[in-house]
């Protein structure tokens, strides 16, 4: 009995899911079809017109790529045109007036826009779009082949209405960085020009020194993700009043195997935003606006290019870890085997997560300013008696490299911290906190003991005397 009623409710279930999917749904999407303003999808549109009273906007279609055509010749900015395409094709008509009556009264006459569609083989009428309604988020819009004023959602009108500057691409440099190979900085205080060699970047004047990675990656990045937020002058015929005649900063990048150029212009601020500066590029006489944020990011010195690392070297090649402290007291640390690391000459078990962080602070210890390049007297950075010293020595007993911490109290009585590692003669200042990381003593690496609850910790004697208690206890307990 129980079987066949199972059987029954699944015939049922069957049959109702038959019903949905057969007939159901076919006529749901049938009557949403016969909702739409147009039956099409965005894929056939080829031509979109918008005409409103003081522009004339034509976008068309040419193979995949979509172009603005007019009122001039310029890339469109692909994901603002496919939006305009599904709110073309997504337009329903949520009620009809059948007596329009006076076009006036619903902005119609004249329309706010006008827009023309064509597809592949032939031309929508065109759709007069008037003002919205003054409740329901609705707008008036008419057909140009029936007179009926229909209604459809103000996000609709508000779809259609775009500037020029709305449609057009807004990027403005296309490129990768694989294919940068070098590149220059023209500032009023000289140039900077950096290249790539064997994967690494370097700055080549106005002196040899390596460069900073993140740093010109971040560059970089910012010149790729430019974009124009407007474009005041497709024609200029001065570029003074927008500060290009004599640029704040030229990039010039050098692409390809051919090292193709590519100048980028910065120019002054938009005296009507002041949150926006000029920028033009070499091959278009195009100026954009861009945010002022592109300048803060391009308007780099030497400094901020170089790398401010204090020791470069490979910390599979450290075998031994010699540290001097400006105490007097000194220690080493010695790799036993793969990450296992001891303290020479002091008692107890390493901490080993201790000592991995700390060595990995070592190598990784960077400077946010150059302090001096060939200093003459290291006294004036506490560098001829530093702080701290670490010396970093191979299996062969080689010496990898030394870094030394020193610090310095100013005139207003705080410090500044400095490090110099022994490959290049550069001091850094450094910040307070990553010495106090770095300044550590042999008894830092060694695990402590964990206190007991609600007491001191036990000394050895004491946790002996107490197990033995203990024991003896035991011992009497099992007796009785």
């Amino acid at each position: 009995m129980r079987f066949r009623t199972t059987f029954v409710l699944l015939l049922v279930l069957a049959g109702l899911g038959a019903y949905l999917y057969w007939l159901e749904f076919p006529r749901q999407k049938k009557e949403a079809e016969a909702k739409k303003l147009f039956a099409i999808k965005p894929d056939e549109v080829q031509e979109v017109r918008l005409h409103f009273a003081d522009r004339n906007i034509l976008l068309r279609k040419t193979g995949d790529v979509w172009r603005l055509v007019e009122p001039l010749e310029a890339p469109a900015d692909e994901i603002t045109v496919k939006n305009l395409l599904n709110t073309i094709a997504e337009c329903e008509v949520k009620r009809e007036l059948e007596n329009g009556g006076d076009l006036k009264q619903f902005g119609l006459d004249p329309p706010f826009v006008t827009l023309h569609v064509k597809l592949k083989d032939r031309e929508l009428p065109a759709v007069a779009v008037g003002k919205n309604t003054p409740v329901g988020f609705s707008a008036y819009i008419q057909r140009s082949d029936d007179k009926k004023v229909r209604l459809t959602t103000s996000a609709f009108r508000a779809g259609l209405d775009k500037q020029v500057k709305d449609v057009r691409d807004k990027a403005i440099l296309n490129f990768t960085d694989d294919e940068v190979q070098r590149f220059s900085l023209v500032r009023s205080d000289g140039t900077i020009s950096l290249s790539r060699k064997d994967g690494q970047w370097v700055i080549e004047q106005p002196g040899h020194y390596p460069a900073d990675g993140p740093t010109v990656r971040s560059f970089l990045s910012t010149l790729r993700s430019m974009r124009a937020t407007d474009f005041p002058d497709d024609q200029p015929t001065n570029l003074s009043p927008y500060g290009l005649d004599q640029p704040r900063l030229r990039v010039v990048l050098f692409l390809g195997k051919d090292q193709a150029e590519k100048h980028v212009l910065l120019g002054a601020e938009n005296p009507e935003k002041k949150n926006e500066i000029y920028v033009q590029t070499s091959g278009l006489p195009t100026i954009y606006s861009v945010s002022d944020w592109v300048w803060r990011d391009l308007n780099k010195n030497l400094t901020d290019f170089r790398d401010k690392l204090v020791l470069a070297y490979d910390t599979d090649q450290v075998r031994v870890v010699e540290v001097s402290r400006g105490d007097g007291t000194s220690f080493r640390l010695v790799a036993k085997d793969k990450d296992q690391w001891a303290v020479e000459g002091t008692e107890g078990k390493p901490a080993t997560s201790t000592i991995r962080q700390w060595l990995q602070d070592i190598h990784d210890l960077r400077g946010y300013e150059i302090a001096a390049d060939e200093p003459g007297d290291l006294a004036a950075f506490g560098l001829d008696k530093p702080m701290l010293s670490v010396r970093l020595v191979g299996a062969e007993q080689q010496e990898i490299g030394l870094i030394r911490v020193g610090s310095v109290t100013t005139e207003q009585g705080s410090k500044e911290y400095f490090a110099m590692g022994s490959k290049a003669a550069t001091v850094f200042k450094v910040r307070d906190y990553l010495v106090t990381r770095l300044n550590k003593s042999a008894h830092d690496f060694i695990e402590q003991p964990t206190p007991t609850p609600g007491g001191l910790t036990p000394t050895p004697e004491e946790s002996l005397d107490s197990e033995e208690e203990a024991d003896e206890l035991l011992g009497d307990e099992a007796l009785d």
